[in-house]
C-alpha cells in the first residue's frame, strides 16, 4: 500500500467502548512488509489515542495486525479525511 510507513498518522475506527464506530488518531508503529513492500491490505501495528474517560478505553491502545478499510469498518484504519 503506497504511502504507508512508520510514523504516519491515520484514523482508527473504534470497535468497542462507548463511542464504538468513531474515529481516533493513530500512529503507525510497524508496517508488515512482504518482500520489502507494504502489503495491499495495509496490515500494520498502531498506537491509538483515545478520549480515555469518554471512550471508556485506555488513553493509548496497542492495536496489532490492523488492516486498511476505506469503508471504515470497526477495528480498521483509513487515511484521515480531508477537512
Amino acid at each position: 500500500m503506497e504511502g504507508l510507513t512508520e510514523g504516519r498518522i491515520v484514523h482508527y475506527v473504534l470497535s468497542e467502548g462507548r463511542n464504538k464506530g468513531e474515529h481516533r488518531p493513530a500512529i503507525v508503529v510497524r508496517v508488515w512488509r512482504l518482500d520489502g513492500a507494504p502489503p495491499d491490505n495495509g496490515c500494520c501495528q498502531l498506537q491509538v489515542f483515545t478520549d480515555e474517560s469518554n471512550d471508556e478505553l485506555p488513553a493509548v491502545m496497542w492495536v496489532t495486525s490492523c488492516v486498511y478499510d476505506a469503508e471504515a469498518a470497526g477495528r480498521s484504519w483509513h487515511w484521515i479525511e480531508k477537512a
